[in-house]
């Protein structure tokens, strides 16, 4: 489908690319309650009615926008699958997981007031399932890493991979607030170390 607009026509994925960054931008810049539908289409430089051909409606920008920030968080993981041991896998990811905090950490403090919103009104489904996503990608993970160091896990793997996410959350979340690197590095380190010690020979 492509939509009428400025510039000639462009596919819809296109369009909708542009308002997720326009989105962020007004978020960064203005917060919450300055993230409007008009908002979004005038810093994009597109007309309104754009809008609801792309999305329809705000709750569905809100999940797009939390879509590709936690497809994003995932990828973080990805290098680290490449690593045979459990425990330096782990602190690997975490490791690249804050690493794309601390690198733009404005964008971090966006997205966070955005789920947190998102949680408490009609988007409250859609983060939950995007969550689980994310939650399922972490489980599959180490799946595949106590398959290649043919280790079994002393608890479900799916309780585990809760685990990782939850602390995993609480480290990036209390860097955002104090920015301590040594902190934040000394938990990423005991939380390796603790999640691998739940792993044994199979």
């Amino acid at each position: 489908m492509n939509l009428p607009a400025a510039g000639g026509h462009r596919p819809v994925d296109e369009r909708r690319a542009q308002l997720l960054d326009a989105a962020l931008a007004v978020l960064r810049e203005h917060g919450l309650a300055g993230l409007t539908t008009r908002a979004v289409t005038n810093r994009a430089g597109l007309p309104h009615g754009i809008f609801h051909y792309a999305f329809g409606s705000k709750a569905a920008l809100v999940r797009a926008l939390v879509d590709r920030e936690l497809t994003g968080a995932a990828a973080a993981w990805a290098p680290a699958v490449d690593t045979d041991d459990l425990e330096t896998a782990l602190r690997g990811a975490l490791l690249a997981q804050l690493d794309i905090v601390r690198a733009d950490p404005q964008h971090q403090a966006a997205m966070f007031e955005l789920i947190r919103a998102a949680r408490d009104d009609a988007g409250s489904d859609a983060v939950a399932w995007e969550r689980q996503q994310y939650l399922a990608e972490i489980e599959r993970h180490l799946g595949a890493w106590s398959q290649r160091g043919s280790v079994a896990w002393s608890a479900p793997v799916e309780h585990v991979a809760a685990l990782v996410l939850s602390a995993g959350d609480g480290v990036i979340q209390t860097w955002v607030a104090d920015h301590d690197d040594e902190r934040a590095e000394a938990s990423v380190d005991l939380l390796a170390r603790a999640v691998a010690s739940l792993a044994h020979p199979a």
